[in-house]
């Protein structure tokens, strides 16, 4: 599962303009074989189907390396 969690809500920017985003969650796991287990698993695909709930706007999903 996962083994780190961060939530951002971030701010407008210096000029007060608008944040491009609203909202980033962050899930660390072990490595990618975790990542796929836990995102397959029934939990991860009820995440997954409770998006649309409360990211409204849509949401932008992408996964990565920690260097």
């Amino acid at each position: 599962g996962v083994v780190k969690a961060e939530y951002t809500k971030f701010l407008p920017g210096p000029d007060g303009s608008a944040p491009a985003y609203y909202r980033m969650a962050e899930l660390y796991f072990e490595g990618p074989a975790e990542m796929q287990q836990a995102l397959t698993s029934p939990e991860g695909q009820a995440m997954a189907a409770d998006l649309a709930n409360f990211a409204t706007g849509g949401a932008t999903i992408i996964f990565g390396t920690v260097e």
